[in-house]
């Protein structure tokens, strides 16, 4: 039966240790990830008055590559097996888990009447993300020294 786990990380990692995902189960990640992340983190209105420097323009256009390496390399870079499954698989439960924990902060700062709400909004948001990546390498890593350890 195919399913996405939304919660149980060590259940999906001993599940990547086992056999690797099917293509229609990475497909079933895949977009379950993006259709989250178009819904939740492409907000439909921007205002105005919050205008980014170039400088961060360029960062937060530079983090999803940086991202991307940082996990291949935390999967064993070129040694490393099933990366883009382990990253599909891992990173959706690991941004469901991260938004359950940060959703009342979001909430509390969407709602808040400041000045620079904006400002606050997107940092929040963007240590979010930098934790997303942090755990999703962890797991990722763990995994990989988990299956070495098995297999030396």
């Amino acid at each position: 039966m195919q399913f996405v786990v939304f919660w149980n990380i060590n259940w999906l990692k001993e599940r990547l240790r086992q056999k690797p995902l099917s293509g229609q189960e990475t497909y079933l990640y895949l977009l379950c990830w993006l259709v989250f992340l178009t819904l939740f983190f492409f907000p439909e209105n921007i205002n105005d008055s919050f205008s980014h420097s170039g400088w961060l323009e360029v960062i937060e256009l530079s983090i999803p590559f940086i991202a991307i390496f940082y996990a291949w390399l935390c999967n064993g870079g070129r040694q490393g097996e099933q990366f883009w499954t382990r990253l599909i698989s891992i990173g959706w439960v690991v941004t469901m888990r991260t938004l359950v924990f940060c959703l009342p902060v979001f909430l509390i700062l969407a709602l808040a009447p400041m000045e620079q709400s904006e400002l606050i909004y997107e940092s929040a948001a963007t240590l979010a993300g930098l934790f997303i990546i942090w755990r999703l390498g962890s797991h990722i890593e763990g995994l990989r020294d988990v299956n070495k350890k098995t297999f030396l």
